[in-house]
């Protein structure tokens, strides 16, 4: 065998054993991907709490967020956004309930078109509807409001709920994702916007690619404990 066949057959052996070891390593993450999605669905989707619980007794706390699956910047397409990512880790760390806030009319799961229409909302000042509703806001002393940032804002939809139920004398905590932009002075938004309330703004400001990945979730709770959780 000479030389030339001799390097050839070596980099086509290099290149096959690399391949599988690049599909390996993708199933993994995909598999790991769903691993977390799924155990978020259960958890924002379970309404049972843990009897032997209890956090909660004395202050009753409500999560709510509003959340975009689809195509997502520095992500990919996913199934649970970055945002309910965050809201199932506070759910399952304080054992509380959730709502999630849903738009009569979804926006689009592709990303540049869904900030197309997130800009267009801004720019009227539009106060999408709302497809479903929460009856027991009263029952709630401490509001948890999770978002995304859009265009260096909290989205139209987040307004609408805001607008549509008292938060009155309810002590409200924000957290958010982004992707480089922080809280965007969204924290001070609501603090101006909800002079009733007993807005916090130390709020949780965490990337959407973190917001998946267990360094996510250790950042959540050491948050959630920074505030006496």
């Amino acid at each position: 065998m000479n030389k030339k066949v001799l390097i050839s057959i070596i980099v086509i052996v290099l290149l096959v054993v690399g391949g599988i070891t690049a599909f390996i390593l993708l199933d993994n993450k995909n598999n790991n991907t769903s691993n977390s999605e799924n155990k978020a669905k259960d958890i924002l989707n379970n309404n049972e709490k843990d009897s032997d619980d209890n956090m909660n007794n004395d202050n009753k706390i409500l999560v709510v967020y509003f959340s975009h699956n689809g195509e997502q910047y520095n992500v990919g397409n996913v199934e649970v956004g970055n945002t309910a990512m965050v809201a199932s880790y506070i759910k399952e760390y304080l054992n509380c309930d959730t709502f999630e806030i849903t738009p009569e009319t979804p926006y689009s799961k592709v990303y540049n078109e869904m900030l197309d229409m997130a800009k267009e909302e801004q720019k009227t000042n539009a106060r999408p509807k709302l497809k479903n509703t929460l009856s027991n806001i009263d029952d709630y002393d401490t509001v948890f409001i999770g978002y995304p940032i859009w265009w260096g804002e909290i989205p139209n939809i987040v307004y609408t709920f805001l607008e549509s139920y008292n938060l009155d004398n309810k002590t409200i905590i924000p957290f958010n994702t982004h992707e480089g932009s922080g809280n965007a002075g969204t924290y001070s938004d609501l603090k101006n916007k909800l002079t009733s309330s007993n807005v916090f703004t130390n709020g949780l400001a965490i990337t959407g690619s973190t917001a998946r990945t267990d360094k996510g979730k250790e950042e959540t709770i050491s948050w959630l404990k920074s505030l006496g959780y």
